[in-house]
């Protein structure tokens, strides 16, 4: 099955399944391709293991996945109807690529991740709280937090010391996300 038809055939399944379910909201299930295509958006600033940090619908996720099929993607929803809809909508597009881990993020075991994983997270809550979340990965040699936010987010939050800002990448962005960036946080020293 080529990209397209899987892209379409994902954002098709997360319309169905979000009548019943509320996976994503209303607005977002009506901008689906904008919020496919901001996922996409990062796919150059990811390496080849990503972690999808409280995953969702998928996003950003299981586009990554559709497009980057060398990519390892590993999908962490604690809700476990969003964590059934992901290992369905995986096995329905045929992602071998994808792994679903219905937990939250703090009570996975590092060790049970691939090596140099990286967490990404779109859209899910302050940089200090995800880092606090993530802190036993982030003590893991090679692992690194990305966080897709604006400048501004970026500017009022703080982190918490001991990590540091290793990378910020711009978003090619057009609309309301404009200053979008990708954040690569990792444990300084």
């Amino acid at each position: 099955m080529k990209e397209a038809t899987k892209t379409k055939q994902y954002a098709e399944l997360i319309r169905s399944w979000n009548k019943t379910h509320n996976l994503v909201s209303r607005s977002q299930a009506q901008n689906l391709d904008h919020h496919i295509e901001d996922s996409l958006s990062v796919f150059d600033g990811v390496g080849q293991v990503v972690v999808d940090l409280g995953s969702g619908g998928g996003l950003p996720g299981i586009p990554i996945a559709i497009k980057g099929p060398d990519k390892q993607v590993v999908l962490v929803e604690s809700s476990s109807k969003k964590a059934s809809f992901l290992l369905n909508a995986s096995n329905k597009l045929g992602l071998k690529n994808v792994k679903v881990i219905h937990a939250r993020i703090e009570d996975i075991d590092p060790a049970t991740l691939p090596k140099n994983y990286e967490i990404i997270a779109r859209a899910v809550g302050s940089t200090e709280h995800l880092v606090k979340l993530t802190k036993k990965h982030l003590n893991q040699p090679g692992t690194k937090l990305k966080l897709m936010k604006t400048e501004d987010q970026l500017n009022s939050e703080t982190l918490p010391p001991g990590y540091a800002i290793k990378k910020t990448l711009k978003i090619p962005s057009k609309g309301k996300d404009k200053g979008r960036i990708l954040v690569t946080i990792e444990k300084d020293g």
